[in-house]
């Protein structure tokens, strides 16, 4: 079976809760996935009290964005 590369990566997103992930703003643990319009995702990621901009210490992220982020880090 030949999934489309953002399907897969999404579905793997959807079920990782408590994962860790590798995001433009560094690696943090996936504390929430949640749908958004059409076939995007919403993720949250906790970057364990590092300052990323936010008073709690985490941000939220598309899932298409981190897509995009991890296409480009995998292809080098």
């Amino acid at each position: 079976m030949n999934i489309h590369p953002a399907k897969e990566f999404m579905e793997d997103v959807w079920g990782a809760e408590g994962d860790f992930i590798d995001t433009p703003l560094g690696r943090g643990r996936i504390e929430n996935v949640r749908t958004k319009a059409g076939i995007d995702l919403e993720v949250r990621v906790d970057f364990g009290g590092r300052d990323v901009g936010t008073s709690s210490g985490m941000r939220v992220f598309s899932g298409l964005k981190l897509f995009e982020f991890h296409v480009s880090n995998t292809s080098k």
